[in-house]
């Protein structure tokens, strides 16, 4: 090995965490290294978030002209897949070399390669040694590892975003948000589709009641859900693939099959017990509650590999606001869970913020319900959305915005809307006095709320 190096910060992923931190500490004039064995940028913008919801916007454009047909809308609209494609890469591919750029601009040193610690202080990336004062773990989830006979046949949702052509039929094992996601993008652009759950019930951070809905909405476009189905093998049969699920070995024939089987925290490759690291129960690195290792102090971890909190890019970016704050001026700043709102991007997009009915009854808490299906309402009959619906739970004790759970379009917009209103303490009375542009999205409030 070469001589050691002792740069001010070392970061483990360059993501939305590890980028967030490293850009400020770098503004304060710290001598920042940043390792990343994949390219530059994350999950999020890479293979995540953004290719996503590139996904949802075009295809929600055909699905909406399939709902205009009643309203007067002529004229064919099909998705051209590879199209579709390139013009989400061409959006994406340029990203890592950007951030590359960056970093260079701002006097950040990044490395390609896989980290691991040897011992509680030292990093070695590439057979380098690194020694620095501090230590930022950033290095998000990995998707979960699978072991059935067959499971190298399986395609992964990395793998889906490469797709120059689309499969005829798909079945996604997993009952999550990348499954949802990326089942209606293959459905409206042509596929047949599967889903396939392991166990009984899909969604559990959303109602159920209008994840119901959300279920209804898909199957109009054609997907098929099936539960209790555990993956028990897969193999090629001549042009197609087989898998066989469930205690009755119940057969799907697909031409491609997806694993989304959810993502876990990226921890134990970094040897974690070399680097006196405790691990928590979901296998993410603890965390004290100003982000810093409960073990070794010299770590500060956050984003997707804490998971503390759900895996959403806004809770890794306020997690790196506060290590960052913490390793520049001593641990004062603390992560705020209290208000997170998070979206579903199905058509329509689910979304939800704060307490569900079924938290609210756990802890005892006086509560009342505003809920019922929008689809009377001229702003979804407009468009042609039948499963439009919401739940929102109020405080007896003083008439505020515990949680909301909003399925129709634009609902992640009005979720943020409601995500004030919690922040801010506003009461129902009060919301329902406010002003809105009509007819908009956001002008429904009045009705939920009625």
């Amino acid at each position: 090995m070469t001589k050691v190096e002792k740069p001010d910060v070392l970061i483990i992923g360059s993501g939305p965490a590890g980028g967030s931190v490293a850009r400020t500490c770098a503004a304060e004039g710290k001598h920042v290294v940043v390792a990343d064995y994949q390219p530059f940028g994350g999950t999020c913008p890479l293979r995540g978030c953004e290719p996503k919801k590139f996904l949802f916007d075009v295809t929600n454009v055909a699905l909406r002209r399939k709902h205009m047909v009643d309203r007067g809308l002529r004229g064919d609209l099909t998705i051209d897949w590879e199209k579709m494609m390139s013009g989400m890469a061409e959006m994406r591919d340029p990203i890592p070399s950007l951030v590359e750029k960056f970093y260079a601009e701002h006097g950040i040193v990044g490395v390609h390669g896989k980290a691991h610690f040897t011992s509680p202080d030292t990093v070695v990336i590439n057979n380098q040694k690194y020694q620095p004062e501090k230590i930022v773990i950033a290095a998000g989830a990995t998707p979960r590892e699978v072991d059935f006979p067959g499971h190298e046949l399986l395609t992964s949702t990395d793998e889906f975003f490469e797709m120059k052509e689309l499969p005829s039929r798909i079945v996604f094992i997993g009952g999550g948000f990348i499954a949802f996601e990326l089942s209606n993008v293959a459905a409206i652009s042509g596929a047949q589709v599967d889903v396939v759950l392991r166990s009984d019930r899909f969604l559990r951070r959303f109602d159920s009641s209008l994840v119901d809905c959300m279920i209804e909405a898909s199957r109009d476009m054609g997907v098929r859900f099936h539960t209790m189905l555990p993956p028990n093998s897969l193999k090629r049969d001549r042009d197609e693939l087989v898998l066989c699920a469930g205690e009755d070995d119940i057969k799907f024939r697909a031409d491609c099959v997806v694993i989304a089987a959810g993502r876990v925290a990226h921890a134990e490759a970094l040897n974690p017990k070399k680097g006196q690291l405790e691990l928590n129960q979901k296998g993410g690195i603890k965390v004290n509650e100003f982000m810093q290792s409960t073990s070794n102090p010299r770590v500060y971890a956050a984003g997707d590999v804490v998971g503390n909190s759900m895996e959403l890019t806004p809770v890794a970016s306020m997690e790196a606001m506060v290590v960052a704050s913490n390793l520049l001026y001593g641990n004062k700043e603390k992560p705020d869970y209290s208000v997170v709102p998070y979206t579903l991007f199905t058509h329509p997009p689910l979304s939800s913020v704060g307490l569900r009915e079924e938290q609210a009854q756990a802890q005892k808490i006086s509560y009342k319900i505003f809920e019922g299906s929008a689809s009377g309402w001229s702003e979804y009959r407009r468009i042609g959305e039948l499963y439009p619906s919401y739940k929102i739970v109020v405080s007896k004790d003083d008439d505020t915005i515990l949680g909301a759970t909003i399925n129709g379009h634009n609902s992640e917009e009005i979720i943020n809307i409601f995500a004030f209103a919690m922040r801010t303490k506003t009461t129902v009375a009060d919301l329902a006095k406010w002003l809105w542009a009509y007819p908009s999205f956001g002008y429904t409030i009045r009705y939920m709320l009625k």
